[in-house]
């Protein structure tokens, strides 16, 4: 089992208010969902589990190692980000070597990075596009190429900034089902979103930041049945919660359409 354990974290960017102060989060779920307003701090805390900041206090421990005595490669073998604009991490000439950048860095024996590279693109769909420039793909492909570039390292721990976005409807149910086989093969998937629908629809767990701090931890059903923190963190609930309340004056928590039809034929 991975497990994330965050101590007395803190973290102030040096031309800004903001501050991340963390006390305690300790994540051990496989699958799990982190939300928050804009300016929360969810993106530095990632940024700081990738150690592309550093914590001007606390400790963060990762199967329970310091991460800061992490080697480079053991970092990239334990952890790897997909961030939510994706040319942010493209760089290279075309797709293939894209990928195979990636696994350079951990891998040497040419044979093992060719098939590497050919698992990854097959993966994400993209296999007939390996000779395209990054940069002429459409922003779902640019997306799924980023997602390509992480999963051809396999790190334990995989976080997601905001993997939605940009995404066509295809794209998100193949990255949705892929987010949930890695889960199912004992990686650890974090991924930020402001999807309130697709939370609750796949995620066991939800970690809630506001102003920098973590305001809550538990279940996705847990939160949306507390109007007090929805209200708090201007987070909306799922649409057929809304539908509900609005068309049947019904304040239950439901998740998805198909939990309010299962929930309803049990009252039958």
């Amino acid at each position: 089992m991975t497990s994330i354990q965050i101590d007395e974290l803190k973290y102030q960017y040096p031309t800004s208010d903001f501050k991340l102060a963390i006390d305690q989060l300790t994540i051990t779920e496989n699958l799990v969902a982190i939300a928050g307003q804009n300016g929360a701090g969810k993106s530095t805390l990632f940024q700081l589990l990738t150690g592309l900041v550093h914590p001007q206090a606390g400790e963060i421990h990762i199967n329970h190692r310091d991460l800061a005595s992490l080697t480079p490669e053991d970092r990239l073998k334990t952890i790897g980000i997909v961030f939510q604009d994706p040319s942010s991490q493209l760089f290279n000439a075309t797709v293939e070597k894209e990928v195979a950048w990636s696994v350079l860095q951990v891998e040497t024996d040419a044979a093992v990075v060719a098939d590497t590279v050919n698992d990854a693109l097959a993966t994400v769909g993209l296999s007939d596009l390996k000779d395209k420039n990054p940069f002429d793909l459409s922003m779902p492909e640019k997306k799924l190429l980023s997602i390509a570039t992480v999963l051809a390292v396999n790190p334990q721990i995989y976080l997601f900034d905001e993997p939605m976005i940009s995404l066509d409807w295809p794209s998100q149910q193949l990255v949705t089902q892929l987010m949930q086989r890695l889960a199912e093969e004992k990686h650890q998937v974090i991924a930020i979103t402001h999807d309130m629908d697709w939370l609750a629809a796949t995620f066991a767990k939800v970690d809630v930041l506001a102003d920098g701090q973590v305001i809550f931890e538990g279940k996705p059903e847990t939160f949306f049945g507390e109007s007090d923190l929805t209200q708090k963190t201007g987070l909306m609930t799922p649409r057929i919660m809304q539908i509900a309340k609005e068309v049947f004056d019904d304040s239950r928590v439901y998740l998805t359409p198909e939990d309010y039809f299962e929930k309803h034929s049990e009252r039958r």
